[in-house]
């Protein structure tokens, strides 16, 4: 079976990264990179490696996918677990590669529709990709009132259906509070829930700059 990968690019004078995915090899990758940075091509990569030179940054794999869609949402994960758009070089924190959108009912959490990609999830409700997108990876709870999803479910469990308590802790792992559940966490601290969620499910390190675990 053919394995994808993703790949993490870090400059060592500054520690900001770069999160890529690829279906060649990352050495193409490289090559890619650096070729359009000889061009001065914008964004902030390649400007970075042309300021730099293609020296000062290393280059890794940090993991691997066995489908497009499976690569695809692992390159957002790691983009938002690195901070990569805020504090590294990456332009957004969808990633480039097109993936199987999945809309779900507000009310009911069944699935309404697949789309291919972004682009045809929003000509199809008329709404941006970035709003589709920001449902997606939990930025917010909706768009168009309808829920989103990267992955496929027969029913989307929403996380105000949760009322298991969770603990607030510090970076460090020192405790701040206990709430009676996530949508009660979020209420309180107006941190986003499904990025609480996420925490929760060990699917990304942080949300709001805390540790979040089920009681």
């Amino acid at each position: 079976m053919r394995k994808f990968k993703i790949y993490k690019t870090t400059n060592k004078f500054t520690n900001e990264s770069y999160i890529g995915a690829t279906t060649y090899s990352v050495e193409q990758r490289k090559l890619d990179h650096t070729e359009r940075a000889n061009r001065n091509e914008d964004g902030k990569f390649y400007e970075a490696i042309a300021t730099y030179g293609e020296d000062a940054f290393e280059w890794e794999t940090i993991d691997t996918a066995s489908s497009v869609d499976e690569l695809a949402r692992k390159e957002s994960k790691y983009i938002l677990e690195y901070n990569c758009v805020e504090n590294g070089y990456n332009s957004d924190r969808g990633g480039g590669i097109k993936k199987s959108v999945y809309q779900y009912n507000i009310k009911t959490g069944e699935l309404v529709s697949q789309f291919k990609s972004l682009e045809a999830a929003a000509a199809s409700v008329g709404l941006t990709k970035n709003a589709i997108s920001n449902a997606c990876l939990g930025y917010a709870n909706t768009a168009g009132d309808f829920y989103w999803s990267y992955d496929l479910y027969e029913v989307l469990q929403r996380e105000d259906s949760r009322k298991k308590k969770i603990i607030q802790l510090t970076l460090d792992g020192y405790g701040v509070e206990i709430f009676e559940s996530i949508a009660e966490a979020s209420r309180s601290t107006g941190i986003n829930k499904s990025c609480i969620a996420k925490v929760c499910r060990n699917e990304r390190k942080s949300a709001g700059g805390y540790k979040w675990i089920f009681k």
